[in-house]
């Protein structure tokens, strides 16, 4: 498994190698010890886990004091990673600095996160023992929980990815099949993926549009397919029927925002094919008609005779689907 991740990261040009290091702007900031990085002069974003601490969970005391000082020393801010390694759920381990200032020291020398004792980090447990004895942050309560024991205790579940957001046990235990959502998009991958914010909830959740593959980066129309769906989605308040779920954890979903079922209007623009895989021929005739129409109209990518279906594209130059 571990060569496998390590064969996966090689393919979209990043290593788990320790030492490494990663530059780019904070895109979002998922908790008191997680972010997501747009590292420079690439689309994809990846999911940093800082190293050496562990923030408080969502419920438990001072977790959103934990989180809003990580979001005010680096969101939208140039931040230097310093991977050390690679977490089971794909994201990288890293010291993270903005400009000469180590964030993860920052964070425990507040009170606002644990040492994570398995980093053998001593900057960081020396900063944990000094917080403690002035009874900063979470050690003011004597009877603080360690995050580890709350998540043995609770059960939260982290979303098994390459890139992205831990899922609340709350999030995922209502989300099924025919589920209905509806929130505000956040963010365009692609052509056929985004992520999304269910109303009443914080946390981003992804969303494969259903019965569509759009064309991946380095194909032909990748760039006005992904700007057709911002285009449609983006800041909108958008709706979400569930059709099922993916093995890389995205929800599989007809999108619509207002009357608009935005996956056919893809199909419709010539900016994506008609993906069965992930369709069902009996009831998604309108999504293979639109499919038709805008072919036989030379429409978008159908204007190439020769245009690449994305599934053989990935076949061929090992483009792994779950960065989407």
């Amino acid at each position: 498994m571990k060569r496998l991740f390590s064969y996966l990261l090689v393919l979209f040009g990043f290593s788990s190698a320790h030492g490494e290091l990663l530059e780019g702007k904070c895109a979002y900031v998922q908790d008191g010890d997680s972010l997501k990085l747009q590292v420079s002069g690439r689309a994809e974003e990846v999911s940093i886990r800082l190293h050496g601490i562990d923030a408080p969970e969502k419920g438990q005391a001072f977790s959103e004091e934990s989180r809003a000082m990580l979001r005010n020393l680096t969101q939208g801010k140039n931040i230097r990673v310093d991977v050390q390694n690679t977490d089971r759920y794909g994201r990288y381990l890293g010291k993270v600095y903005v400009g000469k200032t180590y964030v993860n020291l920052e964070l425990v020398k507040a009170g606002l996160a644990w040492h994570y004792d398995g980093s053998r980090d001593a900057v960081i447990e020396q900063a944990e023992a000094a917080a403690r004895m002035a009874h900063k942050g979470l050690w003011s309560d004597t009877t603080a929980t360690n995050p580890r024991e709350h998540r043995k205790k609770h059960g939260t579940v982290y979303d098994n990815r390459t890139s992205e957001t831990p899922l609340t046990q709350e999030v995922t235990s209502s989300i099924s099949t025919g589920s209905i959502l509806t929130g505000k998009c956040a963010y365009v991958q692609d052509g056929d993926s985004l992520k999304f914010i269910p109303k009443g909830e914080t946390e981003e959740v992804r969303v494969r549009l259903h019965g569509i593959d759009a064309p991946e980066k380095g194909q032909e129309f990748s760039a006005q397919s992904r700007e057709h769906l911002r285009k449609l989605t983006l800041k909108k308040n958008i709706r979400v029927e569930v059709q099922d779920t993916d093995r890389y954890g995205r929800y599989i979903g007809k999108v619509y925002v207002g009357n608009t079922y935005v996956n056919q209007e893809m199909l419709r623009a010539g900016l994506a094919w008609y993906y069965d895989h992930h369709a069902d021929n009996r009831r998604d005739a309108d999504l293979q008609k639109a499919h038709q129409s805008a072919r036989s109209a030379g429409k978008g990518l159908w204007s190439n005779p020769d245009a690449v279906n994305p599934r053989r594209f990935r076949e061929e130059n090992g483009t792994v689907h779950q960065r989407k």
